[in-house]
């Protein structure tokens, strides 16, 4: 089973986006895929739930009320699966982050999943500890983010982070890479921003242009994939899975 953490602690970097359209491509391709929401907007479960009517979600996990098998739930096709989430999570930060088994409750959950092919965590916009749970269960971080300054400015913390989960709790982390969002190709700032983001990460050469189709897909509640196939958005994410996939294989 490869787990992996989409992250970045700025908001509107694209994390939710390539969470949903990375679990619903892998579950096009027959992977058993199971998405984490641990944003407690749950702009994710939103997609195929409604998080005011769910019964169990990841607070009662974090309450220790349930486990992970009495909370995922059927999603899109027969090979995904959603943990939801609600706004109840927030209201387990403050207590969850005065436990000693704080930043391990999500990876020992997930220690009793075993039919699972991937694990996608939609992280929070925080270094949260729904983050650090998040990435101490991970064997791979995946970092979205746009070419502009304010998305360069967090680099750095979120850096830091992964480097002192992966010093004390998780040796095995390891950054996926860096997928582009929103890209605008022919602005002078894409152009001199790029080349200083691949001093700090991988790079991932396909990158996600800004567009309509991402956004009307949300609306839609759909893949983008199923919205429109045809679009370039999702052309884009096909060849940025099949190269996440053809990663994971050396």
């Amino acid at each position: 089973m490869i787990t992996i953490a989409v992250a970045n602690q700025k908001g509107g970097e694209g994390k939710t986006t390539t969470s949903l359209n990375l679990a619903m491509g892998l579950a096009r391709r027959n992977l058993k895929t199971l998405l984490i929401d641990m944003d407690p907007q749950a702009n994710s479960t939103g997609i195929f739930l409604n998080p005011e009517t769910v019964e169990k979600d990841l607070a009662h996990l974090f309450q220790n009320s349930a486990n992970i098998k009495d909370i995922i739930t059927p999603a899109y096709n027969e090979h995904l699966w959603v943990a939801p989430s609600s706004m109840r999570l927030a209201e387990m930060e403050t207590v969850s982050v005065n436990s000693v088994e704080a930043p391990y409750i999500l990876r020992d959950s997930l220690a009793g999943l075993k039919d699972f092919d991937f694990v996608i965590i939609d992280c929070p916009p925080s270094l949260s500890i729904f983050t650090v749970n998040s990435l101490v269960a991970a064997n791979f971080v995946l970092i979205p983010l746009q070419a502009e300054k304010f998305s360069m400015d967090g680099i750095m913390g979120l850096q830091q982070t992964i480097s002192s989960i992966k010093k004390r709790i998780n040796p095995d982390l390891e950054i996926l890479g860096a997928l582009i969002t929103q890209l605008k190709p022919q602005t002078l700032l894409t152009k001199t921003i790029l080349p200083v983001l691949t001093k700090y990460f991988r790079i991932f050469e396909h990158t996600i242009s800004d567009g309509v189709a991402i956004g009307e897909s949300h609306l839609a509640k759909k893949s983008v994939f199923d919205y429109n196939r045809s679009s370039r958005q999702s052309q884009e994410y096909e060849g940025f899975i099949e190269e996440v996939l053809n990663e994971l294989k050396k």
